[in-house]
This record gives structure tokens, sequence and C-alpha cells, in this order.
């Protein structure tokens, strides 16, 4: 069978990494280099248990469960280590509706061995002495990790060379071919590529792809704006989920705070705004952190359903077209079982998950009623 995947951000390369597993004859088309948006612009946090649908939680859970192991193949076929931290996060709490919908989301994610703890204000302060005193308990989530995303997206990227994969950056796809009820192709710099099964995994440019052929899907980007601090030594040691803001250490000896979330369509910027009010969030968090330098900042632009749902399957109506985006915030979290259950779906007519809440036909059919 042979495939293009269009799109090399993580979905795109760990879908193209193990389709080629499968047997696929793999072609990866990227229109800059592989992660240069959504998948950069994160802190590659592995959070499973939120207000989302049973579904998403399912999904979720089922991905998490994959990273030990997918830390250790892509190191062994790549020898990049993808720096997969199980240190835990502390989600602070400041009043009693906090440490309500705290307890309601460790309600369900008892059976799922995520390892959630109430703490007190003792509890918070010996495990992170740097925490502000305005935090007064905390729900610790041990089986919340991360990853290095940025070292993720280049191992896959490498695996799926290794695997097969021809990998074409600098190619952006202009329109995708449709002809008698089935796909043929995609017309990429003015270039035929024919293939049997095309798949979308461009991000928040998933929907310019749609139009290409006559249809529309409603995925917009949502800008990311992050920033780190130098950290060394390092100020915490947890990761730490405010409502506002996030703080993720990395090896590295980098502090990743996030992130704004910004519908301003594809406006390339940093903005004075975007940093300060991180900045604010973060110091009120932690105050130390207001001494420490920033090393860097950054954007990029998240992939967004109206629903915040990601949209994965075969498009309605047109043999061979399949769907993987907008996974908004958490592509990273979400990467390794995308590529699995598209890859048996593509390969087997089969799902090894429930995945009727996220096929692409709950928009097109909305539209079309």
């Amino acid at each position: 069978m042979k495939v293009l995947v269009v799109g090399g951000g993580i979905i795109g390369c760990a879908t193209a990494y193990e389709l080629a597993k499968a047997g696929c004859a793999v072609t990866l088309l990227e229109r800059s280099t592989p992660g240069a948006e959504a998948s950069g612009a994160a802190a590659g946090l592995l959070a499973p248990l939120g207000d989302s649908s049973a579904a998403f939680r399912d999904l979720a859970v089922a991905s998490w469960r994959l990273y030990p192991g997918v830390a250790r193949e892509l190191r062994e076929r790549t020898g990049i280590d993808v720096e997969h931290v199980t240190r835990g996060t502390i989600y602070p709490l400041y009043t009693a509706d906090d440490v309500r919908q705290a307890e309601e989301l460790a309600r369900g994610a008892r059976g799922l061995d995520l390892g959630v703890e109430a703490w007190d204000r003792g509890d918070v302060h010996a495990h992170e002495p740097a925490l502000s005193s305005k935090v007064g308990g905390a729900m610790f989530v041990r089986g919340d990790h991360w990853v290095n995303n940025q070292r993720l997206v280049v191992a896959y990227a490498q695996a799926a060379v290794t695997a097969g994969v021809s990998l074409i950056t600098g190619c952006g796809v202009s329109r995708v071919l449709v002809e008698d009820g089935r796909t043929s192709g995609v017309i990429a710099e003015g270039e035929r590529h024919d293939a049997d099964v095309v798949v979308l995994a461009a991000g928040a440019w998933t929907s310019a792809l749609a139009s290409s052929f006559g249809a529309r899907l409603p995925v917009e980007p949502r800008r990311g704006q992050m920033l780190a601090l130098t950290h060394v030594p390092p100020v915490i040691t947890h990761a730490i989920h405010a409502e506002d803001v996030y703080l993720v250490p990395r090896p590295s000896g980098e502090l990743l705070v996030g992130a704004t979330v910004e519908r301003v369509g594809f406006q390339r910027a940093v903005t004075a705004l975007g940093m300060s009010s991180l900045l604010q969030a973060a110091i009120d968090l932690v105050p130390a952190l207001g001494g420490l330098p920033i090393s860097r900042t950054w954007f990029g632009f998240r992939p967004w359903a109206p629903d915040s749902m990601p949209i994965l399957g075969p498009w309605p109506g047109i043999e061979g077209l399949w769907v993987a985006t907008a996974h908004f915030r958490n592509g990273i979290l979400l990467a390794p079982i995308t590529a699995r259950v598209m890859t048996e779906w593509i390969v087997t007519g089969k799902t090894p998950l429930p995945l009727e809440d996220f096929l692409p036909n709950r928009f097109l059919t909305r539209r079309q009623t």
C-alpha cells in the first residue's frame, strides 16, 4: 500500500513511522521542517487526567500507557533520549471550589493507576518550598509525566526514515486530488504525488487542504506563546500546573513557562502582552522565578476544532482519504495512540478503540443539515 502523509509534526511523523513498520510504502511531505509548528510550541506534558469526555480520557490514558515503551523504542532505533521524566505534577488549590473540582477529577481517576494524592499546605511546601505561601493545598498526580517534545519529534522523524519512510521537507501541499469518489494523491510544489492512501495530518493547515477539494473542515489555529528560564540550580523539581500557567523543569537546565491560547489567526509573533501575562502568573506562583534570566521565547499554532477534540478517521465519501488532526493542546500526549490506531485502521479496516466521537463526519454532517 502506497501512503502519503501530509504534515511532519508529531502526529504526521509518528503515523508515518507506524505505517512503515506495518509494511506500507510511506512518503511524508512537510512544508517546513519536522516539528516546526505546534509540536515545538509545547512543554511535552503527558497529563491524561482532565475534564474532557470519557472517550477522550480513554484515548489519552491509552497513549500515556504507551510512552515508556515508545521512549525505549525510539532510543534504541535512533540513539535519541526523549527525556521521559516521571516526577509528577502539582496542581495548586486555593479555594473550596478548587478542592471540589480536584475531588471530582480524583474520583474519575480511580482505577487508572495515575497516583492521585491530596496534599495539604504542609505537604505542598515540604515537596516544593519555593511555591507561594498563597498555595494552601494541591492535587498531586504522580502519573503525570513529561518529555522533551522537540527531541521526540526528531526521534520519530529519524525512526521513520530508518523504517523506510521517504521524508521530503520544504514541500508544501497545495491540493488533494479527488477523482470519482476517491483520492489519488496530492499536488505539492507543482508536482503530482500519487498514492493509494492520503493522510491529512497538517495541524492548523488541514482546513486549507480540505478546501482544495471543495470541502470544509472547521480546524483553526490557536497561537500558543511560551518562554524558557535558565533554571540552574533548579528552583522546582516537579511540574506545576495552575489555571493560568504551567511550569515544566527540563533535565537540560531550562524551566518552560506556558502557554497562551490566542485566537489571532496565523499572526507570527511573540508579544509583550503574552510574555508579561505568563511571567506574572509564573512569578505569582513561584516568586523566586523573578530573578531568573529568560533564555528564549517562541510560539506555535495549535490546531483547534469547535469541540476541542481530535479529528480522526476516514473522510466520508472519499475512498483512501484519512484525517488525523485537531489535537489542540494534546498532540504530544496523543501521538503514540493516534499513530497506532490510524495505522491499524488504514491497514486492517478495524480500530482497536472506540473512535466514534472523533470521526470527521461529526462536523461534515452538521454542516450539511
